[in-house]
């Protein structure tokens, strides 16, 4: 039986690729449908219908939720008000896909962690970096054990602050949350998935803002250093201070250095390859990455609502404790 999708809110792109996606690739093969699609904000519902992109069917999120019958909602509104719509929709027994993050508060976040387990339902999240094909690569090389135990990280999440197109919700109070909380997610799933190892502890965190004084609640720019469980040191950059005239292009656009007992491994998102600089060896060894999977979040989600997940899917335990430390961080950083 097709899953019936229904989605609320259009205002990142992460939500828009989300949609096409979906609609391209799933519709077709009758394992989804989709129901509904809602936006609230009406300058939004106009530039979209303007579009012809999306098929909007309504303007009311309490509406669409009590009129329409659905079963898995996918969220992409800002970032302050998808705690309150993920916990609406858990609360009316139906399943979630978000975009990253889940919401910007820790109170928020236990709610939708217990209503999720009170009901028996899935929360996914749109964490597409670890389907990259460099980064599956990666994965087999730490795995199989080609740098030995990993002592240390550093990784690099610029983004280009694009004024002229970004959302201008995100420098409106109470909407956006930090840039510790919007970036860090992709870091520590990524860091994760590859190394098989868990974080324990969040050593310090800063958030500002970095050159956008007309910009005053925007904090733009963030760094963080952590700690796994076997030690290894983690520090990383998450900023929006990427020049604007490279877009997602930079080598620098997260790029995961890992150095180990017997070499370094590292590569990047935008990367063709992956470099392996091995103890013993004196040149460096570029290995070819695996084949991407492109919707590799979504599908992870759905076969997670069917029953049917695999060994390196994500789980909702797994999202919702990635969540909490990323809140945890973010808590940390506006502490100063």
């Amino acid at each position: 039986m097709a899953i019936k999708a229904a989605f609320m809110g259009f205002r990142h792109p992460h939500i828009l690729a989300t949609y096409d996606y979906l609609e391209e690739n799933m519709a077709a093969e009758e394992g989804l449908i989709i129901v509904a699609c809602c936006e609230e904000d009406k300058k939004t519902r106009e530039e979209l219908r303007g579009q012809g992109r999306i098929k909007l069917t309504h303007s009311s999120f309490r509406r669409m939720i009590e009129e329409v019958d659905f079963d898995l909602l996918v969220v992409g509104d800002y970032f302050g008000k998808r705690g309150g719509i993920i916990k609406r929709t858990l609360e009316a027994g139906k399943h979630v896909l978000s975009d990253k993050p889940l919401c910007t508060s820790r109170q928020e976040l236990e709610q939708i962690a217990a209503l999720a387990e009170e009901k028996s339902l899935t929360v996914g999240a749109l964490l597409e970096l670890r389907y990259s094909g460099n980064f599956i690569k990666v994965r087999e090389m730490l795995r199989r054990g080609d740098i030995g135990p990993v002592h240390s990280i550093s990784f690099s999440g610029q983004h280009p602050l694009l004024l002229g197109t970004r959302g201008k919700w995100y420098n409106e109070p109470g909407k956006h949350g930090g840039a510790v909380n919007d970036l860090l997610i992709h870091g520590v799933d990524t860091i994760i998935w590859t190394t098989g190892m868990d974080f324990k502890e969040i050593i310090s965190a800063r958030n500002w803002n970095a050159g956008i004084s007309h910009w005053p609640h925007f904090r733009n720019a963030a760094q963080v250093m952590l700690t796994m469980e076997n030690g290894c040191g983690v520090i990383g950059d998450l900023t929006y201070i990427s020049p604007d005239s490279f877009g997602y292009t930079l080598p620098l656009y997260w790029r995961l250095t890992f150095w180990g007992e017997k070499g370094v491994i590292e590569s990047g998102y935008t990367w063709d390859h992956i470099n392996l600089f091995a103890e013993g060896e004196e040149e460096v060894r570029r290995v070819e990455p695996c084949a991407p999977v492109r919707g590799g979040a979504i599908e992870a989600c759905l076969r997670l609502i069917n029953g049917s997940a695999r060994d390196d899917d994500y789980s909702t335990a797994e999202i919702l404790e990635m969540s909490r430390f990323c809140l945890k961080a973010q808590e940390a950083a506006d502490c100063g």
